[in-house]
């Protein structure tokens, strides 16, 4: 056999025909490596056994189309990187009748985004002739041909990167099928990109070569569709394998069956379609062959099951109600009527993923060697923490023989229930039979918190606050744990920080650990706080609160804050919408426990008078464990602007030298009336000629160089002037 093949593979490598027939199948594959970067692989599957070894293409050459246009985007050139033979199931099923050699064709290639973005979608092609000459369900097989035909996305949508690889199909078995006998072939695939796959069964592609051109050079290469093959009688898409059930594929799985009803070399067509979301993005198509014999006679083991301690067999559809507290174990018995048969078996879980259970005895052996071992025995059986949740579990019980080309099994399928073993949970108790406690400062809170468990489980006891974190206050709990029983002592010493929240809850603990689960009981307490304060009192020597002051007048007010507790108590200050210092205010005080006080200074001026009411507010500031509010006294200011009529002055001077009214002036006239500030005087007059001028508010006239006689003067505060009239008598 191995100098037969080598031979083969020698005229493979050797060969320079390119006409013969040679090809099983193959598909594309696309993996996706960096931003634009892609590498495209071609699996071709070659007939070692009827193919023509010259028919081997050492250089290939794969075209590209836009799927909406049919465009030719691009051409590429591949080259093989690997040969090897495809493996059997078993090497015991190897017939020389069937051969196949899988060469992989790839290259790394570039799908520009600028390029590549109709959102249509692309494909890809290479055709080849021709197929084998010895297929049965084709018209004139050795002038079939075959498009090798993938679609994929475009590599941006919506403006953003596309990323995807293609399905990557599981590698076909070098398996032959036997006549009347049920063959099963896993044709799934996996997905990079875990997109959802489905499956169907497809005519296979013959594309535009033949056996005259057999492969496309120099042509301009042709886009889709492309011709399909030609059924022979009594075949098609539906039947590609005649027989009863005719070959299909399940559409989730990828599992294909058949129960051929003839033997000889039929191909077949599968197609394995990519959803992202919903929406399609591309496909694989796949084409094969497969051979089909009339094999030796192999009959089925058989299975059978029974619940350790119970006499009968079970029968599929029951359910077994295992006892949680019995053996946990099904014993299991298999056979076969065939002599020297070797045997196989195994446990699959249907509906349940825990695999706990173990399972022992003679999972393998030979049955009817002649020496009386006609059956084997093993036993499945269940951890005590094994617990079906009140569902019913199914597992299969599979023996397989060794037949070709597949082997035939006996799968009894075992519901069942278990029940969880029977536990107490823990429980929690304290000391003390409050629940609610009343605590002030100073106080101390303490008892001990008990954990147990009646089955003698290993217990824990934790405890955690509500809303606040019990390392932030003063106490202490230590997570103790035990074997059935274990004791925490609680401590709390109620300080000052304690009393600044109204009310803790505290959830106590107690956990024990059953079949890896843990089980918890908790008791909660409440703990309130109390803090008995008297509200601090604020006053003032004022009788009133509200003040007019003229311009420049001096202002005192003494402030007092008294507290009965005594706490530590402190006067501020503070100017409504403006700084004490804007204004010229100042505040001093002395504060202690139980007493405070300040004194407040100021001298009215233009500042406040521009602004209108003044307020100045006083607070008195508790700092205590839980502080009363600030207490606080408002004091209201108004200020007076001086009026210049109240500083007119005489209307007639006398300046004769007598020392009595002997110039004309205004001793109080102010500089400033807040609106506006002095200026000047001008005294004119009767004629209108200025006769005297000064520019400051303190002026003395003494009329020298002028008649008896009215003058005229004018007082100029920049924002308004004042006028009068004075007399001049000597």
């Amino acid at each position: 056999m191995r100098l037969r093949l080598l031979l083969l593979s020698l005229l493979i490598l050797l060969a320079t025909h390119v006409n013969a027939t040679h090809i099983v199948g193959g598909e594309f594959e696309m993996r996706h490596i960096a931003g634009a970067n892609y590498r495209l692989t071609l699996n071709l599957y070659f007939d070692v056994v009827n193919g023509d070894p010259g028919a081997l293409d050492r250089f290939i050459t794969v075209n590209f189309f836009d799927k909406g246009t049919n465009r030719l985007m691009m051409s590429q050139e591949m080259t093989i990187r690997s040969q090897e033979l495809v493996k059997y199931t078993s090497i015991d099923c190897t017939s020389d009748k069937l051969v196949t050699r899988k060469i992989v064709y790839y290259e790394d290639i570039v799908l520009p985004s600028n390029v590549f973005n109709n959102q249509l979608g692309y494909y890809v092609v290479w055709e080849r002739c021709c197929r084998n000459r010895t297929i049965s369900n084709i018209v004139q097989p050795e002038d079939a041909a075959q498009a090798f035909y993938m679609e994929f996305p475009p590599v941006v949508k919506g403006g953003s990167p596309f990323i995807n690889s293609s399905p990557v199909l599981f590698p076909p078995l070098s398996d032959y099928a036997c006549v009347n006998e049920l063959f099963y072939y896993d044709f799934s695939g996996t997905d990079p990109d875990r997109d959802s796959l489905v499956y169907d069964m497809v005519t296979p592609l013959n594309g535009y070569t033949d056996r005259f051109v057999p492969v496309i050079t120099n042509q301009v290469p042709r886009p889709a569709p492309y011709p399909e093959i030609r059924w022979g009688n009594s075949y098609g898409r539906g039947n590609q394998i005649n027989g009863s059930p005719p070959m299909s594929i399940e559409a989730q799985t990828g599992r294909l069956t058949v129960k051929p009803a003839t033997t000889g070399l039929f191909v077949f067509g599968v197609r394995c379609q990519e959803y992202r979301n919903g929406v399609k993005i591309g496909e694989v198509r796949r084409d094969f062959q497969l051979l089909v014999l009339d094999c030796p006679r192999n009959e089925s083991p058989v299975v059978k099951a029974q619940e350790r301690g119970i006499g009968s067999s079970y029968k599929e559809g029951e359910v077994l109600r295992i006892d949680p507290n019995g053996t946990r174990c099904i014993d299991i018995q298999y056979t076969d009527p065939d002599p020297d048969e070797p045997l196989v078996l195994t446990a699959r879980p249907v509906n349940f993923s825990n695999t706990t259970f173990t399972f022992s005895g003679t999972t393998s052996g030979t049955v009817n060697t002649g020496g009386g071992n006609n059956v084997l025995t093993a036993s499945l059986c269940f951890p005590k923490c094994f617990d079906t949740e009140g569902k019913v579990y199914q597992i299969d019980l599979i023996a397989r023989d060794n037949g070709c080309s597949l082997p035939r099994q006996d799968t009894l399928r075992v519901s069942f229930v278990i029940d969880p073993l029977p536990n107490n949970p823990p429980a929690i108790s304290l000391t003390t039979p409050d629940r609610i406690f009343t605590v002030r400062e100073g106080d101390v809170l303490n008892f001990d918190v008990i954990g147990t468990d009646a089955d003698n489980e290993e217990v824990t006891l934790s405890a955690v606050g509500k809303d606040f974190d019990l390392a932030t206050r003063k106490i202490t709990f230590p997570n103790n744990r035990g074997i059935g029983r274990v004791t925490s002592p609680f401590n709390w010493q109620i300080d000052c920080e304690a009393m600044r929240q109204k009310v803790y809850l505290i959830e106590f603990q107690v956990t024990s650990i059953v079949c890896d689960k843990p089980v918890t009981r908790t008791e909660l307490i409440e703990v309130r706080t109390e803090y008995p304060n008297q509200i601090p009192e604020i006053s003032s020597d004022k009788q009133v609160l509200t003040f007019e002051l003229d311009l420049n007048e001096p202002f005192e007010a003494k402030l007092f804050g008294k507290d009965l507790d005594p706490h530590q108590i402190d006067l501020l200050a503070s100017g409504n919408g403006f700084t004490l210092e804007e204004l010229g205010m100042s505040f001093t005080s002395t504060g202690g426990k139980g007493s405070a006080e300040g004194l407040f200074k100021w001298t009215a001026n233009c500042d406040a008078f521009l602004k209108g009411d003044v307020r100045v507010t006083f607070a008195l500031k508790e700092t205590a464990c839980v502080s009363s509010p600030d207490q606080t006294l408002t004091m209201e200011f108004k200020v007076k602007a001086p009026d210049l009529q109240a500083f007119l002055p005489a209307n007639i001077f006398t300046p004769n030298g007598d020392g009595l009214n002997d110039f004309f002036e205004m001793p109080t006239l102010p500089e400033t009336t807040c609106t506006g500030t002095f200026e000047s005087i001008k005294i004119f007059n009767r004629w209108g000629k200025e006769v005297y001028s000064s520019n400051r508010n303190a002026f003395r006239w003494d009329g020298q160089g002028v008649n008896d006689g009215v003058y005229y003067y004018v007082i100029d505060y920049r924002s308004e002037k004042f006028r009068g009239a004075v007399t001049l008598v000597r």
